[in-house]
């Protein structure tokens, strides 16, 4: 028996209502877990999740508030040290808390793109970037290290952003497609990717046709990434801080560096006591050539410039802290100070190029004390330099670029 058109139509109408409903839900979890992002994103300044790293939720939530103040940086910002930055201004000592992002091996790509994708969220916001001179001492990023640094979601925010210039995403798309593997499992930011970077006229046309879909995914992997960092709260069962944060107060520098001295000294020589990585030494003779040419041709200072004009673009407030090199270690393996000097000269270009304020620790490079280790590891002291830095920054007390 035909059971006719009544009958169809009230199936349509069921499946209206499902879809109606489904959507509602949706929505109303969406809601709840950016409510959930906002009211603890405070407490996840300390936090180094894949959760909050590879995705995008909580650093645009922790963006939008005041008294948050991002670092990014790479493994000295995760390596147990008295004094580092999250840890120190936790309890609000100045009036603020920095959030720190970042994991051993991220560079200045990676920093690039978890900025690009918060988007429109960077506008008029400051923003501190910590740089290991280490990076660029070698001619090409490590994969490796890339690879475990790459999100698929920051990479298809930036493929299909609306916030950046179509020639600061060709200049990127080159740069992400130099590790093929890290886009294998993702053909439409492949492809969207090579568009980009080929930059032709059928190429332009071919990634235009493509701008829904990869907006469509854009959107999906959004609403997955809110899901995944509501979920992280409520399974790290982090609590909201519910007591008063104390005002902006001035702290007694010397006396936190007189303190920070005597802690550095007694963890080195605890260290002593280790042993440390090996230095090749090359006491005849200069290298002097060969680092700068290593220098010269390094990836890293085009990502870096990548990175800055990508601030530029979101009109964020960027601050560069870079730590010194050091200073013995690499004259002992036959770099001079002069050759060590080109790489604080070049940095200094592309921070007044971009107008970004640059702070380098050069009086230290001799200083055993201000690092951990020789791996780019911020010491006890080498930390407190880098807060009260941070701490003028967020007061704006740093003179302008």
């Amino acid at each position: 028996m035909n059971p006719g058109p009544a009958a169809s139509r009230s199936h349509l109408t069921a499946a209206f209502a499902a879809l109606l409903v489904a959507g509602v839900a949706l929505a109303a979890g969406l809601v709840w877990c950016q409510r959930t992002e906002h009211r603890y994103v405070h407490e996840l300044a300390t936090d180094f999740s894949d959760a909050k790293l590879q995705g995008v939720a909580l650093q645009k939530a922790a963006f939008a508030e005041d008294d948050l103040l991002l670092l990014y940086g790479s493994s000295e910002l995760v390596k147990e040290i008295p004094n580092k930055a999250s840890e120190f201004f936790y309890e609000y000592p100045t009036g603020f808390r920095v959030f720190a992002v970042g994991k051993p091996g991220t560079t200045a790509l990676a920093v690039l793109q978890k900025l690009a994708a918060i988007g429109h969220g960077l506008r008029g916001r400051k923003v501190a970037i910590s740089v290991s001179p280490s990076s660029y001492f070698a001619e090409s990023v490590d994969p490796g290290y890339y690879a475990g640094n790459f999100s698929d979601l920051q990479a298809t925010e930036i493929a299909f952003s609306y916030a950046l210039s179509h020639e600061l995403k060709r200049d990127v798309a080159r740069r992400m497609l130099a590790y093929p593997k890290t886009l294998e499992d993702d053909w439409l930011l492949h492809f969207a990717l090579a568009r980009l970077a080929h930059d032709s006229p059928l190429d332009h046309a071919l990634y235009t046709a493509l701008l829904p879909l990869g907006k469509l995914q854009c959107w999906i992997g959004r609403a997955q990434d809110h899901f995944e960092a509501a979920m992280h709260i409520v399974d790290a069962q982090i609590r909201e801080d519910a007591a008063e944060h104390p005002g902006a107060k001035k702290l007694n520098w010397d006396e936190t560096f007189k303190r920070a001295e005597v802690i550095a000294k007694t963890m080195r020589a605890k260290a002593k006591k280790s042993p440390a990585p090996a230095l090749v030494k090359r006491p005849h003779g200069s290298r002097d050539k060969a680092f700068l040419q290593t220098l010269a041709h390094a990836d890293e200072w085009s990502d870096c410039e990548l990175l800055l004009r990508a601030l530029r673009e979101l009109h964020g407030k960027p601050l560069l802290l870079s730590m010194p090199v050091h200073g013995p270690d690499l004259e002992a393996t036959g770099v001079s100070a002069e050759a060590r000097h080109a790489y604080l000269a070049r940095l200094q270009e592309l921070s007044t190029k971009y107008r970004a304020p640059l702070v380098y620790y050069g009086q230290h490079e001799e200083d055993p004390n201000f690092f951990y280790d020789n791996l780019d590891h911020l010491g006890a002291k080498g930390w407190v330099y880098y807060n009260q830095t941070l701490d003028d920054f967020y007061h704006e007390r740093l003179p302008n670029p």
